[in-house]
């Protein structure tokens, strides 16, 4: 069997595969298909050589000297509340207050509306 002398050419492309409007469909496929690894390692790695040299030349945009955003712990321990101590507490304030005086305090108007029956 007689080999066949591989083409360059598009006509040698196509001879096999299909038409022109398919090698262009393909091409589109390919480009819109995710990239690889090694392609967005690249890409990345080039990044981060224009930084280093804007860096070096100067050119860097100042950076805002802001401190880093606080990470919320994951786990967060909430003390339960202690019904009774409460209870107890708003009691206290309830006897704290001066009934015989006609100028009541915002704490004690409050304390008085709130009070539990």
């Amino acid at each position: 069997m007689a080999r066949v002398k591989k083409s360059r050419s598009m006509r040698g492309k196509l001879g096999k595969t299909g038409s022109k409007e398919m090698m262009k469909e393909q091409n589109k496929a390919r480009k819109s298909s995710p990239t690889r690894r090694f392609v967005t390692k690249k890409s990345k790695e080039r990044k981060e050589q224009a930084h280093k040299k804007l860096e070096r030349l100067g050119l860097l945009p100042e950076k805002e000297a802001g401190a880093a955003p606080v990470r919320p712990r994951r786990f967060v321990f909430v003390k339960p509340v202690d019904e009774k101590a409460e209870q107890a507490e708003a009691i206290e304030n309830l006897n704290n207050i001066d009934t015989d005086s006609e100028d009541l305090s915002l704490d004690e108007l409050l304390s008085a509306f709130t009070e539990q029956k």
